[in-house]
């Protein structure tokens, strides 16, 4: 397993760090028909992939291993999470089997999550523990992924850290 060294000790006393295999499950469910085909940008998140005009990857002819993504699921797009492709699902719909769907298994603010995990620090964590022979190639395993420490304030604090970064942002 690979290590990474974390800068965590400014933060408050009352707050966890806890694994993110501890808030998450590996989700996959196939052979969803008639589901709408979302796509992660490291900008938006995931969004309905027709929603844009820039993402030019081919939705497969035979869409039965696409993964079923439900509202508040988080999606890793596992090859460029290292470059903070991923966050929470606003939509029902489907993602390209080389993603990795998680769902909550535990109490979370998703918005707090997807804050959280696309932060500057996390990306640079991805890429600590992203494998691959090539940069443009490097993988974020679900293994790896839920060693990685989440900070875990109160739900509430997480409702307003992510209620001001939504004006902030």
């Amino acid at each position: 397993m690979k290590t990474s060294s974390y800068n965590f000790q400014d933060i408050p006393t009352d707050w966890e760090v806890i694994p993110c295999g501890y808030f998450f499950k590996e989700k996959s469910i196939k052979n969803n028909v008639g589901e709408i085909n979302l796509s992660v940008y490291r900008d938006y998140g995931v969004i309905p992939k027709d929603s844009r005009d820039d993402n030019h990857n081919r939705v497969s002819e035979d869409i039965s291993n696409y993964k079923l993504v439900d509202k508040g699921d988080f999606v890793l797009n596992k090859m460029k999470c290292w470059m903070g492709s991923l966050g929470v699902s606003n939509y029902r719909g489907i993602v390209s089997p080389s993603y990795t769907v998680l769902e909550p298994k535990k109490e979370i603010h998703n918005k707090y999550f997807h804050y959280l995990l696309r932060s500057e620090e996390y990306r640079q964590i991805y890429e600590s523990f992203s494998y691959g022979v090539r940069i443009g190639q490097w993988e974020l395993r679900f293994h790896d992924f839920k060693v990685i420490p989440a900070l875990y304030p109160k739900i509430k604090e997480q409702e307003l850290i992510s209620k001001y970064l939504d004006k902030k942002t």
